[in-house]
């Protein structure tokens, strides 16, 4: 599961564009993303057939291990896109049943300033 990070200015904003799950197909876990100083946070989940993604975060003060699933943002078995209104540290997608598809997970957020 490839993890790929941007950070970017966009109109005076700090941008953060992250891949969560790239092309998976079978069970298993993301990797954790800091997305502290980032708000309004979503994720768009695309690819499911017959699959479960959970988003799930974490205000852990260091990195969670991957392995480690912390507590559950929304668990969803279509394609959909999650909003995350509340501030978190950490955030990874996780796919805790599979079936059929090929899942992408996107994140995107951005700062007050």
């Amino acid at each position: 599961m490839a993890i790929a990070m941007y950070y970017k200015k966009v109109h005076g904003h700090q941008v953060l564009e992250a891949t969560l799950l790239d092309a998976v197909t079978n069970v298993g876990d993301g990797e954790w993303v800091d997305c502290s100083g980032f708000h309004g946070l979503t994720v768009d989940i695309e690819g499911i057939t017959t699959a479960t993604v959970s988003i799930r975060c974490s205000n852990s003060p260091t990195r969670p291990l991957n392995t480690e699933h912390e507590r559950e943002v929304q668990s969803v078995t279509s394609d959909s896109t999650v909003v995350i209104v509340f501030p978190v540290r950490w955030l990874k997608a996780r796919v805790t049943a599979y079936t059929s598809g090929t899942i992408y997970a996107h994140l995107y957020g951005n700062s007050p300033q």
